[in-house]
């Protein structure tokens, strides 16, 4: 299978991941809360850096915690 090393590895990378997201979502509730006016490029960009975030940590948790089927 795996040894430990690697589960080590996607763990840390896990944290990093959950790290960004939150950054991502402060970024995003700061500016909504100080009624910064932003374009449409940088909002759009701000939504697809919180999307891909997203999927990462989706991606990284399913190698983590592989789902078995019986």
């Amino acid at each position: 299978m795996f040894n430990k090393t690697h589960e080590a590895r996607l763990q840390h990378q896990l944290c990093e991941l959950k790290l960004e997201e939150r950054r991502v979502c402060s970024d995003i509730r700061h500016l909504v809360k100080n009624n910064n006016t932003i374009d449409f490029f940088k909002a759009k960009q701000l939504n697809a850096l919180k999307t891909g975030v997203k999927n990462k940590i989706k991606t990284v948790e399913a190698k983590i915690m592989p789902n078995i089927i019986a």
